[in-house]
């Protein structure tokens, strides 16, 4: 074989593999970007939802404390928010969801508290029947956003 066809097939074989590799590297890049992106948008979800979970179960919480449950279409908001909660969270975060909506219930049952009581009878573990749901997604949120080292918070530009 002449020289120049072995050079030329060199210089073809280096520009296949420089192609392989670049297009590779792309896939790899794209990937692993769209990997974080899909992190990105599950947390913004489930902040959302848990966030909406919290207002509504904050303000039936205190609802609660000064009325009785005459009906229970109060309570339909929250039970759908549990029901879109099943859908994407942990165990742990379903559970804690169901026992704060238990601890509403109770709240609504027992006797009624007016402004100049609340004082008196102010017990913030039978008043807060949110703090062990949102601790509990606070946890989980973070177990998410902490499961990528820091090099992927540079690569995907932080959270």
């Amino acid at each position: 074989m002449e020289a120049s066809v072995i050079t030329a097939l060199a210089a073809a074989g280096a520009s296949i593999i420089g192609a392989t590799a670049s297009v590779s590297m792309s896939w790899v890049n794209q990937h692993k970007q769209t990997a974080c992106e899909l992190t990105k948008v599950m947390l913004r979800d489930r902040e959302a939802l848990y966030g909406e979970f919290i207002t509504e179960a904050s303000r039936l919480a205190v609802d609660a404390v000064s009325h009785s449950l005459e009906t229970l279409e109060k309570l339909v908001h929250l039970y759908g928010i549990i029901g879109r909660i099943r859908l994407i969270a942990s165990e742990e975060i379903l559970a804690e969801a169901e026992k704060c909506c238990q601890r509403i219930v109770e709240l609504y049952s027992g006797p009624n508290i007016d402004v100049q009581k609340i004082d008196s009878s102010f017990d913030l573990e039978k008043l807060d029947p949110i703090k062990f749901f949102s601790s509990a997604c606070r946890a989980e949120l973070m177990r998410i956003a902490g499961h990528f080292d820091r090099s992927w918070e540079v690569k995907c530009g932080g959270i």
